[in-house]
């Protein structure tokens, strides 16, 4: 099993089905910023309310066939409805498709897995997987592990990652390999300089001296 992290900015992902289980989806994705669509007869009521400011596209519709797999042509399909038959349809019909599809009675038959996952101040994701063996001990372990990171990790690791991020970007415009990029990633991040106003969560005069370093980088 390999574990990655997609990158959904952008794409469309459609759920099939409205109830509890698609919500549960839907507030997974409310920060990839991807496209969603739910289609569902008879929505979950926060679904709708969701639908109303304009989160995400809902057509309340009952499918019957995989046919609205060729109109959205979707990046992702999340099938969670009650028919057991349809939900297989639309899988083999998005694997032919080579469209990724997750159906939440058949995981086994699915081509992502959904993990137990901690978000640290929506900046560090750590996933717990069993490889589908035990969903409730892949729960337990997050909630143990969760306690362990949060002890762990402080305001200051966090505000270094923005920094790396904001250092990433500046070294692109005047550094040319990667190999010299990571070199200087790895240097600003051992600058005493940078270190101290770290400390002192002077974060706009880090980026001053990010903007100088980089342009003098050899």
């Amino acid at each position: 099993m390999l574990i990655i992290d997609l990158h959904l900015n952008g794409k469309i992902v459609v759920i099939v089905g409205a109830g509890n289980e698609a919500l549960k989806r839907i507030k997974l994705l409310e920060n990839e910023e991807c496209h969603i669509i739910v289609i569902g007869e008879k929505p979950h009521s926060e679904i709708s309310k969701l639908s109303r400011t304009k989160k995400i596209t809902l057509k309340k519709i009952k499918l019957t066939s995989s046919l609205f797999l060729k109109k959205y042509k979707p990046f992702l399909v999340i099938v969670s409805t009650t028919d057991n038959h349809l939900n297989q349809k639309i899988v083999q019909t998005a694997k032919k498709m080579k469209i990724l599809s997750y159906a939440s009675d058949s995981p086994e038959s699915s081509d992502i897995s959904y993990l137990s996952l901690i978000d640290i101040k929506k900046t560090i994701k750590v996933a717990i997987s069993t490889g589908g063996s035990s969903p409730i001990m892949a729960k337990k372990i997050k909630s143990k592990t969760e306690k362990c990171l949060e002890k762990n990790i402080s305001n200051q690791d966090i505000h270094l990652i923005k920094i790396q991020k904001f250092a990433r970007s500046e070294s692109k415009k005047f550094i040319s390999t990667q190999v010299e990029r990571k070199k200087f990633l790895y240097v600003l991040m051992n600058d005493k300089r940078v270190k101290e106003l770290l400390k002192d969560r002077k974060y706009k005069p880090i980026q001053t001296i990010i903007k100088k370093m980089v342009k003098n980088w050899q």
